[in-house]
Protein backbone atom coordinates (compact mmCIF):
# COMPACT_ATOMS: atom_id res chain seq x y z
CA UNK A 1 0.00 0.00 0.00
CA UNK A 2 3.00 2.76 0.40
CA UNK A 3 4.04 2.07 -3.31
CA UNK A 4 -0.04 3.40 -3.95
CA UNK A 5 0.45 6.02 -1.53
CA UNK A 6 4.18 7.25 -2.89
CA UNK A 7 2.08 7.27 -6.31
CA UNK A 8 -0.55 9.33 -5.26
CA UNK A 9 1.40 11.66 -3.47
CA UNK A 10 3.30 12.13 -6.37
CA UNK A 11 0.14 12.78 -8.27
CA UNK A 12 -1.16 14.77 -6.17
CA UNK A 13 2.03 17.00 -5.60
CA UNK A 14 2.55 17.46 -9.62
CA UNK A 15 -1.37 18.53 -9.84
CA UNK A 16 -0.82 20.92 -7.50
CA UNK A 17 1.82 22.20 -9.15
CA UNK A 18 0.23 22.77 -12.61
CA UNK A 19 -2.52 24.00 -11.05
CA UNK A 20 -0.17 27.02 -9.34
CA UNK A 21 1.24 27.43 -12.69
CA UNK A 22 -1.98 27.49 -14.02
CA UNK A 23 -3.18 30.13 -11.62
CA UNK A 24 -0.13 32.37 -12.02
CA UNK A 25 -1.49 32.66 -15.58
CA UNK A 26 -4.94 33.66 -15.03
CA UNK A 27 -6.76 30.78 -15.73
CA UNK A 28 -8.39 29.42 -13.02
CA UNK A 29 -7.67 26.03 -12.11
CA UNK A 30 -10.24 23.58 -12.71
CA UNK A 31 -9.95 21.92 -9.18
CA UNK A 32 -12.60 19.78 -9.32
CA UNK A 33 -11.36 17.76 -12.31
CA UNK A 34 -8.44 17.20 -11.10
CA UNK A 35 -10.11 15.79 -8.36
CA UNK A 36 -11.75 13.46 -10.35
CA UNK A 37 -8.80 12.49 -12.45
CA UNK A 38 -6.62 11.66 -9.03
CA UNK A 39 -9.74 9.37 -7.36
CA UNK A 40 -10.16 7.91 -10.70
CA UNK A 41 -6.23 7.39 -10.87
CA UNK A 42 -6.59 5.67 -7.65
CA UNK A 43 -9.66 3.58 -8.33
CA UNK A 44 -7.67 2.11 -11.78
CA UNK A 45 -4.38 2.02 -9.57
CA UNK A 46 -6.45 -0.34 -7.02
CA UNK A 47 -8.09 -2.34 -9.39
CA UNK A 48 -5.00 -2.85 -10.97
CA UNK A 49 -3.24 -4.03 -7.58
CA UNK A 50 -5.64 -6.10 -5.98
CA UNK A 51 -7.68 -7.98 -9.05
CA UNK A 52 -5.79 -7.80 -12.18
CA UNK A 53 -2.36 -7.06 -11.22
CA UNK A 54 -1.92 -10.95 -9.69
CA UNK A 55 -4.09 -12.36 -12.20
CA UNK A 56 -1.63 -11.36 -14.81
CA UNK A 57 1.59 -11.66 -12.86
CA UNK A 58 0.43 -15.21 -12.68
CA UNK A 59 -0.61 -15.55 -16.29
CA UNK A 60 2.81 -14.07 -17.22
CA UNK A 61 4.74 -16.79 -14.79
CA UNK A 62 2.91 -19.63 -16.03
CA UNK A 63 3.44 -18.51 -19.71
CA UNK A 64 7.44 -18.06 -18.76
CA UNK A 65 7.29 -21.63 -16.77
CA UNK A 66 5.71 -22.87 -20.33
CA UNK A 67 8.20 -21.28 -22.62
CA UNK A 68 11.20 -22.37 -20.55
CA UNK A 69 9.89 -25.83 -20.46
CA UNK A 70 9.13 -25.41 -24.20
CA UNK A 71 12.82 -24.55 -24.77
CA UNK A 72 14.16 -27.13 -22.63
CA UNK A 73 12.34 -29.81 -24.37
CA UNK A 74 12.94 -28.57 -27.97
CA UNK A 75 16.93 -28.70 -26.77
CA UNK A 76 16.25 -31.72 -25.37
CA UNK A 77 15.21 -33.16 -29.11
CA UNK A 78 17.52 -31.13 -30.47
CA UNK A 79 20.41 -33.08 -28.64
CA UNK A 80 18.29 -36.71 -29.11
CA UNK A 81 18.12 -36.15 -32.92
CA UNK A 82 22.10 -34.73 -33.17
CA UNK A 83 22.89 -37.95 -30.85
CA UNK A 84 21.01 -39.98 -33.68
CA UNK A 85 22.29 -38.08 -36.48
CA UNK A 86 26.04 -39.11 -35.05
CA UNK A 87 24.62 -43.26 -34.60
CA UNK A 88 23.67 -43.43 -37.90
CA UNK A 89 26.56 -41.21 -39.64
CA UNK A 90 28.83 -43.65 -37.57
CA UNK A 91 26.57 -46.84 -38.98
CA UNK A 92 27.08 -45.32 -42.45
CA UNK A 93 30.68 -45.21 -42.47
CA UNK A 94 31.01 -48.79 -41.07
CA UNK A 95 28.43 -49.86 -43.16
CA UNK A 96 31.25 -51.17 -45.80
CA UNK A 97 32.98 -52.62 -43.13
CA UNK A 98 29.99 -54.93 -41.73
CA UNK A 99 28.79 -55.61 -45.28
CA UNK A 100 32.20 -57.10 -46.27
CA UNK A 101 32.27 -58.97 -42.91
CA UNK A 102 28.94 -60.20 -43.62
CA UNK A 103 30.18 -61.48 -47.24
CA UNK A 104 33.31 -62.82 -45.67
CA UNK A 105 30.75 -64.87 -43.27
CA UNK A 106 28.25 -65.67 -45.93
CA UNK A 107 30.90 -67.38 -47.70
CA UNK A 108 32.49 -69.62 -45.15
CA UNK A 109 28.97 -70.70 -44.06
CA UNK A 110 28.06 -71.95 -47.46
CA UNK A 111 31.47 -73.60 -47.69
CA UNK A 112 30.89 -75.56 -44.38
CA UNK A 113 27.24 -76.28 -46.04
CA UNK A 114 28.56 -77.27 -49.13
CA UNK A 115 31.15 -79.75 -47.19
CA UNK A 116 28.60 -81.00 -45.48
CA UNK A 117 26.05 -81.59 -48.17
CA UNK A 118 29.14 -83.12 -50.39
CA UNK A 119 30.04 -85.71 -47.44
CA UNK A 120 26.66 -86.67 -46.98
CA UNK A 121 26.60 -87.35 -51.14
CA UNK A 122 29.04 -89.18 -51.09
CA UNK A 123 27.98 -91.18 -47.78
CA UNK A 124 24.90 -91.96 -49.80
CA UNK A 125 26.92 -92.89 -52.88
CA UNK A 126 29.05 -95.14 -50.99
CA UNK A 127 25.72 -96.62 -49.03
CA UNK A 128 23.68 -96.97 -52.65
CA UNK A 129 26.95 -98.64 -54.15
CA UNK A 130 27.46 -101.58 -51.29
CA UNK A 131 23.64 -102.17 -51.56
CA UNK A 132 23.96 -102.34 -55.71
CA UNK A 133 27.23 -104.86 -54.89
CA UNK A 134 25.04 -106.25 -52.48
CA UNK A 135 21.96 -106.98 -54.87
CA UNK A 136 24.43 -107.54 -58.40
CA UNK A 137 25.90 -110.73 -55.98
CA UNK A 138 22.53 -111.91 -54.60
CA UNK A 139 20.96 -111.77 -58.31
CA UNK A 140 24.35 -113.85 -59.70
CA UNK A 141 23.72 -116.38 -56.71
CA UNK A 142 20.30 -116.86 -57.92
CA UNK A 143 21.13 -116.97 -61.81
CA UNK A 144 23.71 -119.87 -61.08
CA UNK A 145 21.31 -120.95 -58.84
CA UNK A 146 18.81 -120.86 -61.75
CA UNK A 147 21.17 -122.06 -64.08
CA UNK A 148 22.48 -125.16 -62.30
CA UNK A 149 18.96 -126.41 -61.74
CA UNK A 150 17.85 -125.98 -65.59
CA UNK A 151 21.32 -127.72 -66.21
CA UNK A 152 20.63 -130.32 -63.46
CA UNK A 153 16.68 -130.70 -65.20
CA UNK A 154 17.78 -131.08 -68.77
CA UNK A 155 20.47 -133.72 -67.86
CA UNK A 156 17.89 -135.21 -65.76
CA UNK A 157 15.47 -135.28 -68.79
CA UNK A 158 18.29 -136.57 -71.02
CA UNK A 159 19.09 -139.38 -68.45
CA UNK A 160 16.06 -139.86 -67.93
CA UNK A 161 15.52 -140.43 -72.23
CA UNK A 162 18.97 -142.33 -72.44
CA UNK A 163 19.13 -144.79 -69.22
CA UNK A 164 16.44 -146.95 -70.30
CA UNK A 165 17.91 -147.27 -73.61
CA UNK A 166 21.53 -147.75 -71.61
CA UNK A 167 20.98 -149.77 -68.89
CA UNK A 168 21.08 -152.78 -68.57
CA UNK A 169 19.16 -155.08 -66.00
CA UNK A 170 23.08 -155.88 -64.01
CA UNK A 171 23.46 -151.97 -64.14
CA UNK A 172 20.72 -151.41 -62.49
CA UNK A 173 21.38 -154.24 -59.81
CA UNK A 174 24.40 -152.82 -59.20
CA UNK A 175 22.98 -148.96 -58.78
CA UNK A 176 20.87 -150.77 -55.89
CA UNK A 177 23.46 -152.16 -54.52
CA UNK A 178 25.87 -149.72 -54.42
CA UNK A 179 23.03 -147.06 -53.16
CA UNK A 180 22.15 -149.37 -49.89
CA UNK A 181 25.97 -150.07 -49.36
CA UNK A 182 26.24 -146.58 -48.66
CA UNK A 183 23.05 -146.27 -46.86
CA UNK A 184 24.17 -148.55 -44.61
CA UNK A 185 27.79 -146.96 -44.17
CA UNK A 186 25.77 -143.63 -42.86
Amino acid sequence: MTRVAAILLAVLWSSAALAQEIEEHGHGVPWHKLLFSVINLAIIVYILRRGAWPALRNWVAERRAKVAEALAQAERARRDAEALRAEWQQRLEHLGVELESMLVQARQDIAVERDQILAAAKKAAETIRRDAERTAASELRAARDQLRAEIAAQALAIAERLAPQRLTPADQQRFVSEFVAQVEQR
